[in-house]
């Protein structure tokens, strides 16, 4: 599915997962976005649990700028998988 669902069989953390895979570059209302759409209220958390295990790193403020990435919510990258 191109809504960012897929398999109904993969786990929600897998899900998300595939998500950022796809969005390569998205902002923290993007995930709530994705985690109210698929039922998955922690996916700002799982979100942060990625960052601490390298798999996508925050963007600073100041790449935001350079970037022209807008809004006042944070922003991620993703980095490998």
């Amino acid at each position: 599915m191109d809504d960012g669902q897929g398999d109904l069989f993969l786990s929600k953390e897998k899900q998300l997962l595939s998500w950022c895979k796809q969005k390569r570059i998205f902002s923290k209302a993007e995930v709530i976005s994705f985690g109210t759409k698929n039922y998955y209220l922690r996916a700002d958390r799982t979100i942060r649990d990625f960052v601490r295990q390298g798999l996508v790193r925050k963007i600073s403020k100041e790449e935001c700028i350079r970037r022209n990435l807008k809004g006042k919510m944070a922003w991620y990258e993703l980095v490998s998988v």
